[in-house]
């Protein structure tokens, strides 16, 4: 129903080619891989490791979020494993001049003659070598990540985190290698750069937010005192979070600038209206987020203060995560929209290309120093809010 009121809702004429269902699919199934395993891997590196090694935190606490998160990265890499496969056979389906129907692009054959068709003159390395490099290590993160389904790599969880983490971030900035030199710009560079921040952005803060709400999960298996622990968690994670949404947002803008001439494109391209719902998804999604932060996060740290063991154990490890899975919702939504993001406002309504000058680039400056500041004071009142209030009973809770 909702794929049919989008299309429905850009006019045929005007309308970018709605993408086959084939597309639909694996282009979500791959960017769900993308951010589910690198928002795993950044949040047991960033958040999870460093909270549970602290003493404070019960050992059989420690126990049972460590297996999970195994659990969780296994399942992850697995997912993002079998997501490349058909999200490779989606690129050689779609070859410009050359395009096969979808079932004949599953074929390994198929695979194979795509990534081994010779470059063009003046390519250093062919687009099809260069995709096939590029999966060969997001492949090799996920092999690394499925060695976690064996119990007794477990002992070793932090270490294959890192090395996952690592060969997926290498294997994204592959495609900021030119296949020829001779023609790259400054402005194609910036695009690959904050298109690749974008990226990391988005999956640090949503397969973050992911990770914890499967997590969750397992509170029937923790202590009375785990909600301290989950509490340590959020607020480590809010901070972490909130760097990612600014690098987001600043990213975001810029491209939006590529891809949309003016304001008015928005309502008058078929892009432009897929974008402004895009951007609609991804403000609620910050919209609760920062009740979280402003109403949630100062109610757990007044229990903490209160020594209110059940109440800070059921907001910070039954509440809080209910509320944060309608931001993962929020993001499949975001995932379906993304879908039906192709060409762009520029190319529809004939504008000439964008031109990165000097202005661009002091506005920019400009909003990075404001969101800076913004999240500042965010993260400041969200502490005074948290300590200013008179710690309360636990019946009140």
């Amino acid at each position: 129903m909702m794929w049919f009121s989008l299309a429905q809702a850009v006019p045929a004429a005007t309308a970018n080619p709605t993408p086959a269902l084939w597309r639909i699919v694996t282009k979500m199934a791959y960017f769900a891989g993308l951010i589910g395993t690198i928002g795993a891997t950044m949040l047991h590196l960033i958040v999870l490791r460093p909270v549970l090694d602290r003493p404070s935190v019960d050992p059989a606490d420690r126990a049972v979020l460590r297996r999970r998160t195994s659990l969780w990265l296994a399942f992850a890499g697995t997912w993002y494993l079998v997501a490349l496969y058909f999200q490779i056979a989606g690129k050689a389906a779609r070859v410009k001049g050359t395009e096969i129907p979808y079932g004949q692009a599953l074929r390994p054959g198929s695979i194979w003659n795509y990534v081994t068709v010779p470059g063009k003159r003046g390519e250093w390395i062919s687009t099809g070598a260069q995709t096939l490099t590029q999966y060969l290590l997001w492949g090799a993160s996920a092999v690394v990540l499925m060695l976690l389904w064996s119990p007794r790599m477990r002992a070793h969880l932090t270490a294959i985190a890192l090395s996952g983490l690592v060969l997926s971030f290498v294997a994204y900035q592959v495609t900021l290698l030119p296949t020829d030199f001779g023609k790259e710009t400054l402005d194609n560079l910036v695009d690959g750069v904050l298109d690749h921040t974008h990226v990391f952005a988005v999956s640090t803060w949503v397969g973050g937010i992911a990770g914890l709400v499967v997590l969750a999960t397992a509170r029937r298996h923790l202590t009375a005192r785990a909600g301290d622990t989950w509490a340590q968690l959020w607020t480590r994670f809010s901070t972490v979070a909130l760097c990612a949404v600014g690098c987001l947002l600043i990213s975001g803008l810029y491209l939006a600038w590529t891809f949309v001439g003016s304001p008015g494109e928005l309502f008058t391209t078929s892009f432009g209206r897929f974008l402004l719902v895009k951007v609609s998804l991804v403000a609620c999604m910050i919209a609760v987020g920062g009740l979280n932060e402003f109403l949630l996060m100062p109610r757990i740290a007044r229990a903490r203060a209160a020594g209110a063991d059940g109440s800070v154990f059921r907001l910070a490890v039954r509440v809080f995560p209910g509320l944060v899975a309608a931001e993962v919702v929020l993001a499949v939504g975001v995932l379906f929209v993304l879908s039906f993001l192709t060409g762009s406002a520029r190319v529809e309504a004939g504008d000439p290309d964008p031109t990165l000058s000097g202005g661009i680039v002091g506005i920019g400056a400009l909003l990075a120093v404001l969101l800076a500041v913004s999240f500042v004071t965010t993260a400041k009142v969200s502490e005074r809010l948290s300590k200013a209030a008179v710690p309360v009973p636990a019946a009140e809770y």
